[in-house]
């Protein structure tokens, strides 16, 4: 999904930051810390905000490993 958006070209999308339109993704999964709904969205947030600090474009994870 990520590549796909990143290839397509969209009207004014040079006019973007990348000069393209991109996407960022955070992705979180079940922990032992991390078993409810609110837990889940709060953790994939944060894996978002990450990505969007490391550049944009791009996909991260957090995962609880506890």
């Amino acid at each position: 999904m990520r590549q796909r958006v990143a290839e397509r070209e969209y009207p004014f999308g040079k006019s973007q930051p990348l000069g393209n339109v991109t996407v960022s993704i955070g992705i979180s999964t079940l922990g032992k810390y991390i078993e409810t709904g609110d837990k889940i969205i709060a953790a994939a947030d944060r894996a978002l905000y990450t990505a969007k600090s490391q550049g944009k474009n791009r996909i991260e994870f957090y995962a609880d490993n506890l």
